[in-house]
């Protein structure tokens, strides 16, 4: 074989390889332990404090572990009048990671640690954070607009933030019986 040849079999499989998803792959697919902690300091600010310290960490568990699920392309539910079936975009983790930075450097700005800022700052500092990122008001699911808003819509759009609201058992994204949807929902366990 000929180098010349040699040189244009490769310049031609180079072409034709597939490097956007090459690099689409090699960027992150899950938050780093250091973001999670972050997210754990930031949440209490955002998400309601009745919850408590152990379940407000739980939560932050559980969205980390749909981070870590998500799946691009997954056809989404269009619903009714929209005739055009959406898909998952890419995965929001980059985008989460940058913003999580930018929040911690903006509160050493601040002064210090997140947790160390009184909750005024802390709520300056998100409230610039949302406007930068075009946050207008709490997305219907995680869209990735913003990592602490994902956060919040991912609590707050749930069945349990809907049985903390109501203080019942509503269960409201379960599938039930026809009959269970006449009859009051039982009162949450341990709120009375």
């Amino acid at each position: 074989m000929k180098r010349r040849t040699l040189l244009q079999w490769a310049a031609a499989v180079a072409a034709v390889l597939p490097f956007e998803r090459i690099r689409l792959l090699a960027q992150p697919r899950e938050l780093t332990p250091q973001a999670i902690d972050l997210l754990r300091e930031i949440a209490p600010t955002v998400l309601p404090s009745a919850l408590g310290a152990g379940r407000i960490s739980a939560m932050v568990d559980q969205f980390a572990v749909w981070t870590r699920g998500y799946r691009e392309g997954v056809p989404l539910a269009h619903g009714y009048g929209h005739p055009r079936l959406v898909r998952s975009g890419p995965t929001p983790v980059p985008a989460y990671l940058a913003q999580l930075a930018a929040l911690e450097s903006d509160a050493r700005a601040a002064g210090g640690r997140w947790a160390a800022l009184d909750a005024e700052r802390r709520r300056s500092i998100l409230d610039a954070a949302f406007t930068k990122a075009g946050v207008r008001a709490l997305p219907p699911r995680p869209t990735g607009q913003h990592v602490v808003a994902d956060l919040m819509a991912f609590y707050f759009r749930s069945s349990e933030a809907n049985d903390d609201c109501y203080n019942a058992l509503i269960n409201r994204e379960e599938c039930r019986p026809i009959q269970i949807t006449t009859m009051r929902p039982e009162p949450k366990p341990g709120r009375g």
